[in-house]
C-alpha cells in the first residue's frame, strides 16, 4: 500500500483477526497504528483504518491465515524506514499536479510560511506539474500589502531556488469575483446581510435564520449593486453564503465572502477605485477553480476554511483540490510572526525585515543561512499535522553542510592587547590565506585579552606557526617580550595579529561585540570561520571597518 499506516492497519488486523478467531478488534488495531506513527493525528485516518478492519473481518479465516504467514516475521513495534523526500501523491498519476503559494503579503515571508511555498514548489517540480504564486491582497486596512511585494516575494523565492510558472493579485481580479458573488445570489446561494453585528450573532448561535436570509435573490441583488455603487457603506452590510445553520461549529455558519470597505488604503491603484472587497475564503475559493489548483499545501489554522469553501464548491459543482493541512513551525530563539514583527518595526524594537532575532526569509538570508540548509530543513518536516520545532543546533548543522567548504576559516580577536617583541628575525609568512611581513629588530603583536591575563614576567609562549618569546615585562594594559627561538613547543601557543582590521559582529540576537582579524579585502556576501566565534558572513566592508552577520557556531 502507498500509505504506511494503511499498509500498518491491514497487517495488524489481520494479526489480531489471526488470534481472535477471524475478527479483529478495532481499539486494538487502532492502538497500534497510534504507536506506530505518532505524527498523524489518528481522528484524520480513523475511517480508512476502520474500513479496512471491516474488509478483514469478511476475509475467512483460512485466507487470514494465509496472510498472516506473509507479515509473521514484521510484527515488531517500530515504523518503517522512511525514504528521504516526499512523500508520493497517490493521485499525482491520474491527475496534473498544479499548486500555488496564497500569502498575503503584508510582509516579507519567513520560514514557517515558507513551508507552503518550499512543499508546493517541490510537489510541483516532482511530477513536471504547475506553481504558482497568489497574492491574497484583500485586506485593505488591517493587513495592508506592501507596494513592492512581488519584487520582494519573486527574490525570496528564487532565492529559495523556485520561480513561479506565473503570478497573480487577488486585486486584480475583483471584477471576476463580483462575477460569482452574482452567480450565488441568482442561485438563491447568497444573500446581502445588513443586520447588525450583535443581532446576527445571536441568531446564528441559536442556529436561526436572520430576517435577510430569505429575501428574494432579485432583492438581493438591488442591494448587492448598492454595495457596488457605494451607496451602502462600510460596515452596514456583507454577503452571506448559506451554508449549515446546525453546524457544529458556528463560525461556519453563513460565512460571509464579502464586506463594503470605505476608502481601502492598497498599492494597486485600480483596486482602490472598489468599495466592495472579497473574503479570503471566497477569492481563494474562486481562484483556485480557475487556476485548476489540485494540491493546496497550507497550515492547520485553515482546515476550517476548507469546509467553508467546500460549500462554495459544491453549490457550483466543482471538485475540491487535495489538501494537505500542516502544523505549525517553532525555530529556536527566531521570531516567525509577521504581525509581531510588524509591530515590532514599527516600535523600533527590531532594525526591519531583516533584523537577526527575525525569522524572515530576507533575515534568515543576511545571516548567512544557504538557501538548501533552509530547504532541507523544511522537506525532513515534510507533510506531518503536528507543530513541529527545529532547534538551532539543527538548523545549523543542516547549514555547516552547505556552508563549511567555501568559509574561510581565519583569526579573530576580540578584546585585543598589544604585544611588543624585540629581537626579531624578518619573516615573510602565510597566515589565514594571506602574505604577512614581519619586521626583524622590533614586532607589534595584538592578542587575546584572556591569553594575556594568565602571562607572567619569564613565562615563553608560542606565536602559534611562527616563534617563540619570553615575557619581560607585563603592564595592566600591554605587554613586552623578546624573541628566543623558533623551537616548537606545546604549551602556551597563542593566535596573533599584526595588522588590525576592526570588525563588527552582528548576533543572532542583535547584539555587537568588537574585535579586529588580520586586515584583508573583504566583501559583501563572502563567508568567513572566525575562531573561537563560529561561521559569519561579511554585511559591509571599507577601509576601516568590516561588518559581520554571525551565522551560528
Amino acid at each position: 500500500m502507498e500509505k504506511d499506516y494503511l499498509y500498518d492497519a491491514y497487517r495488524y488486523a489481520i494479526k489480531n483477526a489471526y488470534l481472535h478467531n477471524g475478527r479483529a478488534d478495532t481499539a486494538a488495531v487502532i492502538s497500534k497504528v497510534a504507536a506506530l506513527h505518532k505524527d498523524i493525528k489518528i481522528r484524520d485516518i480513523l475511517a480508512e483504518i476502520k474500513e479496512i478492519i471491516e474488509k478483514v473481518n469478511t476475509m475467512t479465516y483460512t485466507e487470514i491465515e494465509k496472510e498472516y504467514k506473509k507479515f509473521e516475521s514484521s510484527y515488531e513495534l517500530r515504523p518503517i524506514e522512511k525514504t528521504p523526500g516526499l512523500p508520493k501523491l497517490e493521485w499525482a498519476e491520474r491527475e496534473k499536479v498544479v499548486t500555488r503559494f496564497a500569502p498575503n503579503p503584508n510582509g516579507p515571508f519567513h520560514l514557517g510560511n515558507a513551508r507552503a511555498a518550499i512543499l508546493s514548489a517541490e510537489y510541483a517540480k516532482m511530477y513536471n506539474g504547475i506553481f504558482y504564486l497568489r497574492f491574497d491582497d484583500t485586506d485593505p486596512k488591517i493587513k495592508k500589502p506592501l507596494p513592492n511585494a512581488e519584487q520582494i516575494y519573486k527574490e525570496d523565492l528564487e532565492w529559495l531556488g523556485y520561480t513561479p510558472d506565473k503570478i497573480f493579485f487577488a486585486s486584480d481580479r475583483l471584477e471576476t469575483y463580483y462575477s460569482y458573488m452574482k452567480k450565488a445570489i441568482e442561485m438563491g446561494i447568497a444573500y446581502v446581510c445588513d443586520c447588525d453585528t450583535e443581532t446576527w450573532k445571536k441568531k446564528i448561535e441559536n442556529s436561526e435564520a436572520c430576517k435577510c436570509r430569505n429575501l428574494q435573490p432579485k432583492e438581493n441583488l438591488l442591494k448587492f449593486e448598492k454595495m457596488l455603487k457605494n451607496e451602502i457603506k462600510e460596515g452596514e452590510a456583507v454577503l452571506r453564503i448559506k451554508t449549515d445553520l446546525n453546524h457544529k461549529d458556528p463560525s461556519v455558519r453563513d460565512w460571509w465572502a464579502a464586506k463594503c470597505v470605505d476608502k481601502p488604503e492598497h498599492p494597486n491603484e485600480k483596486a482602490r477605485s472598489k468599495h466592495v472587497w472579497p473574503s479570503y475564503n471566497f477569492a481563494s475559493a474562486i481562484d483556485d477553480h480557475e487556476l485548476g489548483i489540485s494540491l493546496i499545501i497550507r497550515g492547520q489554522e485553515h482546515e476550517q476554511n476548507a469546509t467553508k469553501q467546500k460549500f462554495l464548491y459544491d453549490y457550483f459543482g466543482w471538485k475540491y483540490p487535495h489538501t494537505i493541512h500542516f502544523g505549525r513551525i517553532a525555530i529556536e530563539g527566531i521570531i516567525l510572526s509577521t504581525s509581531r514583527t510588524k509591530e515590532g518595526i514599527e516600535r523600533g524594537l527590531y532594525k526591519g525585515w531583516d533584523d537577526p532575532r527575525l525569522g524572515t526569509i530576507r533575515a534568515l538570508r543576511r545571516r548567512g543561512f544557504h538557501p538548501k540548509a533552509l530547504v532541507d530543513a523544511i522537506i525532513e518536516l515534510g507533510i506531518r499535522p503536528n507543530d513541529a520545532s527545529i532547534s538551532e543546533a539543527k538548523l545549523a548543522d543542516l547549514n555547516k553542510k552547505y556552508i563549511d567548504s567555501e568559509s574561510k576559516r581565519i583569526n579573530y580577536i576580540k578584546n585585543p592587547v598589544i604585544l611588543d617583541v624585540v629581537l626579531c628575525p624578518q619573516k615573510e609568512i602565510e597566515k589565514d590565506g594571506i602574505i604577512i611581513n614581519l619586521h626583524d629588530g622590533q614586532q607589534r603583536f595584538y592578542i587575546n585579552q584572556e591569553d594575556f591575563e594568565y602571562m607572567k614576567e619569564g613565562m615563553t609562549i608560542r606565536l602559534r606557526n611562527l616563534y617563540n618569546v619570553k615575557i619581560t615585562n607585563k603592564s595592566p594594559m600591554q605587554i613586552f617580550a623578546q624573541y628566543v627561538g623558533e623551537a616548537k613547543i606545546e604549551k602556551n601557543v597563542i593566535s596573533w595579529i599584526v595588522d588590525p582590521y576592526n570588525t563588527i559582529i552582528v548576533k543572532p540576537d542583535a547584539s555587537e561585540e568588537f574585535g579586529i582579524i588580520e586586515r584583508r579585502e573583504t566583501k559583501k556576501g563572502e563567508r568567513f570561520h572566525l575562531e573561537k566565534e563560529g561561521y559569519a558572513i561579511v554585511d559591509y566592508s571599507d577601509y576601516e571597518k568590516v561588518v559581520f552577520y554571525l551565522t551560528h557556531k
